[in-house]
């Protein structure tokens, strides 16, 4: 028995030096041959069996690691697809687990899957499977599907049956934030050498945690409001609720100096939308108010164009011409090449107006649908560039008309939701945390408008998951209630 005990012992030993040895040995033959991405693999095991271990615990370690996650193509230059490292390697095993428990051990609560909220996200999902078979491109299409489908397992479906048992909404808008602070403090140490007022080097320096300053400014202004409202959660000592104002304010500070005018936008709007929604106006009227709006920027759009197309403001380091550049659609170029990749997107809908070119494929189908007119300095023939600029007429490019209408409905549905929800709690803290949920969400309702990054972690996963509070936090309030989820 003790022999047995020994020869038990050793392999407890043993197996680990040959795996590290073989790790070792494998790790110096790849980066001889030029490939140093082998050195990864011990986090990525680690990682892997973290996940495995705790589902909910790897979930916030993944948050943490998402604004810091690099694209594969960073870490190596012979990628057959690329990917974001490691997050999405384990949102893909997570995208299994939560199958797994879907079907097999049915771990889901029936308030959550039967909810409006849930019902459009699986039409959604099933409209982008249709159209992927359809594609004329299906490689692209499915991978595009199969980012949906993890990044919507594992931020909405997941997050929100955590959410529904410990209403941890902090603890995922703190994972994110950390891991955005860093990135920050990078931002801040690239810049800080050639001036914080250098607006050319703003544009890059967030590379290559993010792709240019527009998504970055984009995850900042989906933070800022839930972290200053944290700062006022009594339950909390006074050494973290400082913590969190000053995180925010760091945000801003970030925000401000990244020069993304779409981000500023978006946040100025979502501000003044939230002190209507803060008054608590009779439903009546906030619907009357909103469709008065509406159709009062629908009749003036003429007007709105002839002073667009009037403005000469181009980018500049002062901050209020910054703004003012936003509405320039005569000489700043950014703006011009948006405009024109829109209106390659609604002719690319002209073609295929019921199920689109396929998911994922706007980038390689719009060269030809641009005007010679509407061409600018960046634009491009080679589907190199980015996409269709608007998270509204992507998919109306790529998935047709229904596919547009869908993706609307969930951001309606979701923005609905919780108003209502802000309308059913009381004038607390969990009540306020919930208007600044809606708030940071409507940022990017707005900033979707102008720019599209569902198809990356850095933002899909707080645009899933604030949804994800959204529906939790309703089914909650309903099940207080007795009602069944609306």
């Amino acid at each position: 028995m003790a022999g047995s005990d020994h020869i038990s012992g050793r392999k407890k030993v043993i197996v680990p030096v040959i795996i590290t040895a073989v790790f070792f040995i494998a790790a110096m033959i790849a980066e001889a041959h030029g490939t140093d991405i082998l050195w990864l693999l011990p986090v990525a095991l680690s990682l892997l069996v973290f996940t495995l271990l705790s589902l909910e615990k790897a979930l916030f370690v993944i948050l943490f690691m998402v604004p810091l996650s690099l694209q594969w193509s960073f870490l190596s230059d012979n990628v057959p697809f690329d990917i974001s490292i490691p997050t999405e390697p384990l949102l893909a095993l997570i995208l299994f687990i939560v199958i797994f428990r879907l079907i097999v051990t049915k771990e889901f609560s029936s308030d959550l899957l039967k909810h409006p909220v849930t019902i459009i996200i699986s039409v959604y999902l099933v409209w982008s499977l249709l159209t992927a078979l359809f594609s004329g491109m299906p490689l692209v299409s499915f991978k595009a599907l199969s980012y949906r489908l993890w990044f919507i397992a594992g931020f909405y479906l997941l997050a929100a049956q955590i959410f529904l048992r410990k209403e941890s909404y902090e603890t995922y808008i703190i994972a994110y934030s950390l891991g955005l602070a860093v990135v920050v403090t990078y931002f801040f140490t690239q810049t800080a050498a050639a001036g914080f007022l250098n607006q050319k080097l703003a544009h890059s320096a967030c590379y290559p945690f993010f792709k240019d300053h527009t998504s970055f400014g984009a995850a900042l202004s989906f933070c800022i409001p839930p972290l200053f409202m944290m700062a006022f959660n009594r339950k909390r000592g006074m050494t973290m609720r400082l913590f969190y104002f000053l995180l925010g304010a760091y945000f801003v500070a970030g925000l401000v100096f990244s020069y993304s005018r779409a981000a500023w936008v978006s946040l100025l709007v979502s501000a003044g939308f939230s002190v209507i929604l803060a008054l608590r106006l009779p439903p009546k009227v906030l619907i009357g108010t909103s469709v008065a709006v509406l159709l009062t920027l629908i009749l003036s759009a003429g007007i709105i164009w002839q002073r667009m197309d009037s403005t000469r403001e181009d980018s500049s380091t002062d901050l209020k011409t910054h703004l003012q550049s936003s509405s320039n659609i005569s000489t700043d170029q950014s703006n011009l090449e948006r405009i024109n990749r829109w209106k390659s997107a609604i002719e690319m809908f002209y073609v295929k107006p019921v199920t689109g070119w396929g998911p994922g494929t706007y980038q390689f189908y719009y060269a030809p649908f641009q005007y010679s007119k509407d061409r600018t300095i960046i634009s491009t023939d080679f589907g190199d560039a980015g996409n269709s600029h608007s998270e509204y007429l992507g998919p109306l490019s790529e998935t047709g008309l229904p596919g547009a209408v869908i993706f609307v409905l969930i951001a309606l549905t979701a923005l609905v939701t919780g108003i209502k929800v802000w309308y059913s709690n009381r004038r607390n803290y969990q009540g306020y945390l919930s208007l600044a949920i809606v708030s940071g969400f409507i940022t990017y309702l707005i900033h979707g408008i102008m720019n599209s990054f569902l198809d990356t972690d850095k933002i899909a996963s707080l645009f899933w998951g604030f949804i994800a509070m959204i529906t939790a936090m309703s089914i909650i309030v309903n099940r207080k209630r007795g009602e069944t989820p609306s």
